[in-house]
């Protein structure tokens, strides 16, 4: 939770014309130690130390076209009342297991709790910041990256208590991004998806940002939270 929250006060007060080079350091942060938590459980446990292979992110093209896909479907950006509705439909999560259930020893189930740990911080220390719009849009960035990544530490099955581990971080990273759009200065930015920077080959989203991590190929970068099959 430290690592999660260290870095969440300058990102909010960064004042900056320019969009997010990329994911932040918290965000690597988090998606490191899942996968040290990942590979530890794998050992004691037994069993494949990851998920599922990390999935490829889309390009900026690609990306567009589904976020376009989904404009069309829901009007424009979010704001207000929208906000409010979206927040009804978003499921609450229980992070640490009830008492009375017994929990589950895995790595699926360690690691998922890991990060909804990890993504529940963001939630409540995102309660203490004001927002700048560079700000919205780097946690826009960070959580399109943790989103596009879950499948590769947490499999899309439902564990012993009924829940889907997936589904759960899924909606933890959208209450997180309502959280900071409440909290934003600059409402017209809140719910916005796509970006265009002429210097960075045109229109950008969220998660074509993020993806920039890979394209920079720097193998150090990677294997903090890429994990490995042997």
């Amino acid at each position: 939770a430290d690592d999660v929250c260290a870095d969440l006060f300058a990102i909010a007060t960064t004042q900056s014309d320019d969009l997010p080079s990329g994911p932040s350091d918290s965000a690597l942060n988090i998606l490191e130690t899942a996968k040290v938590a990942s590979i530890e459980c794998a050992n004691i446990f037994g069993g494949d130390r990851m998920a599922n292979p990390m999935a490829p992110f889309p390009d900026a093209d690609t990306d567009a076209i589904g976020v376009s896909h989904m404009k069309a479907r829901s009007g424009s950006p979010m704001k207000g009342l929208q906000l409010d509705v979206e927040r009804m439909f978003i499921e609450s999560v229980e992070v640490f297991p009830h008492s009375m259930h017994m929990m589950e020893f895995s790595r699926n189930a360690v690691v998922a709790t890991v990060l909804k740990v990890a993504f529940k911080s963001m939630i409540e220390q995102s309660r203490f910041c004001s927002f700048t719009p560079y700000g919205y849009k780097q946690m826009q960035v960070d959580c399109a990256f943790l989103r596009h990544m879950v499948l590769h530490y947490v499999k899309d099955d439902k564990m012993a208590d009924g829940t889907n581990g997936c589904k759960s971080l899924y909606n933890l990273l959208s209450d997180v991004i309502l959280n900071v759009g409440d909290r934003c200065s600059e409402r017209e930015c809140v719910g916005q998806e796509e970006y265009f920077d002429e210097g960075r080959g045109g229109l950008l989203t969220p998660l074509s940002i993020a993806g920039s991590i890979m394209a920079v190929g720097d193998p150090e970068i990677t294997a903090k939270f890429v994990i490995s099959e042997a």
